[in-house]
């Protein structure tokens, strides 16, 4: 792993979301023309997805998930594919595939980065309780993340949605939960601005705190009029709405002045805080200003309006946290049966796999390979057990690569090995072929560098049934012909049945 360029691909994921994207898109360009590196490779054209998805290009999700090199390179493709959805379906569904793979995924800034890109395609659902567990997972990744840059992410975010989810539930008139849902948001400040945040979110940070604090008639750290203009300047459309709307309606539970309520720009179409949330304070210091019927049905409406959502918001959780849950299931599922199934020390399937193909019924073209290793006692004599296990875990890559789709590799117990080849156009000499292929490709393999002196040969013998031949008859054929490969010949055997 080249870590230096790992570490930049991190950086750029960040920068082309930032004010100078295109300056970052140029950098993620000409690092793709000089890093070799499969999993800063990986990062980068994340970056470049990243920035599609942020700026409203057309992000090529299949590509990236095809260029995945693992399970959690595979679910920060899926984050995106959520984010770049467009509709409630396609988030949720991609959703639940990226948290269930993250589940099994090791702690490092690759998962870290998965879990936020994940929450943040939640988050356009305002499902807030989802979005901060992720984000308290993300947590726990700190130490492997902090130089890739997704602590100072995950920080601010925290505040943001917790933000988000305080001041709607004010809207619903769940005072007590909103309260506490607000102070726990601000707890969270100091250590974000311990991590050491860009500008714009250090403000976003500093204004949130008072902003709880003028919800909570609480003593502010600096005048709201500052946090305004360097907000306003910074061009923030997150935390200055909602802080305008707090400092309106703290002027009228305070001073009991209307006016800044009446200045608030409220964009109706909109549905995240930032625009439901100054409408509703409006309809509060209207409706206690004025007075009247006409006013206290403004503001109940206002209050239904806002239970709807949340009702609606809900529905939506529950409905998200089933999806994953059976997603969870149903990976796991897939990971035992592929354990059962499985040689934990090559890879390949086991003799469980292979019984069960044994046991089909027949029906060719197909061919069968058995393979031995030549003098493997007298390699973990020589060179030890554990050069002896290195033998066998290269030799299980050798035929993981050697197959095609299709094709069935296995490792049957100690240096006895299978392969399944299945083919409409399997005719003798395509099987030969192959099995002298895959002869060659062990002897050419460099043992050396596993122990000096070593070298690792197999023995073949192949058993070709282009008619309705049972398993067992197969494995009988190609036995007999492993044996004559083993003892009157280097080259592979072949068996027509």
């Amino acid at each position: 792993m080249d870590r230096a360029a790992l570490l930049e691909a991190f950086a750029l994921v960040e920068a082309v979301q930032g004010e100078d994207a295109a300056a970052a898109l140029a950098a993620v360009d000409e690092a793709l023309a000089r890093v070799d590196d499969v999993d800063a490779r990986f990062v980068l054209e994340t970056a470049r997805t990243a920035h599609a998805v942020v700026r409203g290009g057309t992000p090529d999700i299949p590509r990236l998930l095809e260029l995945a090199p693992d399970d959690t390179a595979t679910a920060v493709a899926l984050g995106l594919q959520a984010l770049a959805a467009g509709n409630v379906v396609g988030l949720l569904s991609s959703t639940s595939h990226a948290i269930a793979r993250l589940d099994m995924a090791p702690p490092g800034p690759l998962r870290c980065l998965g879990l936020v890109i994940v929450a943040a395609g939640l988050n356009t659902l305002r499902l807030w309780e989802l979005v901060d567990e992720l984000y308290s997972r993300a947590v726990f990744d700190a130490g492997a993340a902090q130089d890739a840059r997704q602590d100072e992410a995950v920080a601010i975010n925290r505040i943001l949605i917790g933000l988000e989810h305080g001041v709607t539930l004010l809207e619903c008139d769940d005072v007590p939960a909103a309260e506490a849902r607000l102070r726990a948001t601000a707890a969270l400040v100091p250590d974000a601005l311990a991590v050491g945040l860009r500008p714009l979110w250090h403000r976003n940070a500093l204004a949130a705190a008072d902003l709880v604090a003028l919800l909570l008639d609480e003593p502010l750290s600096a005048p709201v009029d500052e946090h305004v203009a360097e907000l306003s300047a910074a061009g923030d459309v997150e935390v200055l709405p909602l802080l305008l709307a707090a400092a309106a309606l703290h002027s009228w539970r305070r001073d009991r002045d209307p006016e800044p309520a009446h200045q608030l720009v409220v964009e109706t179409s909109a549905t995240s805080s930032a625009h439901t949330f100054p409408a509703w304070v409006r309809a509060v210091v209207l409706s206690e200003s004025i007075g009247g019927d006409a006013m206290e049905a403004v503001r109940h409406h206002s209050r239904l309006l806002a239970q709807a959502l949340w009702a609606s918001r809900s529905a939506v959780l529950a409905a998200a946290r089933t999806q994953i849950d059976t997603e969870r299931r149903r990976l796991e599922h897939e990971r035992l049966a592929r354990a059962v199934n499985t040689d934990p020390l090559t890879g390949l399937h086991n003799r469980r796999r292979f019984d069960d193909w044994l046991d089909r019924p027949g029906g060719g073209p197909v061919a069968l390979l058995l393979l031995d290793l030549d003098g493997f006692k007298a390699i973990n004599d020589q060179h030890g057990h554990g050069v002896g296990d290195e033998v066998l875990r290269r030799l299980g890559l050798l035929l993981r690569t050697a197959v095609r789709p299709g094709d069935l590799a296995v490792r049957q117990g100690g240096d006895e090995f299978a392969l399944v080849l299945r083919d409409d156009d399997l005719v003798p000499d395509a099987v030969l072929t192959r099995a002298a292929e895959v002869a060659k490709s062990v002897a050419g393999e460099d043992w050396s560098s596993v122990s000096p002196g070593l070298s690792v040969e197999v023995s073949i013998g192949a058993a070709l049934a282009t008619g309705d031949a049972s398993g067992p008859a197969l494995y009988s054929a190609a036995d007999a012909a492993l044996y004559r490969a083993k003892r009157e010949s280097r080259a592979p055997v072949l068996e027509v049945l």
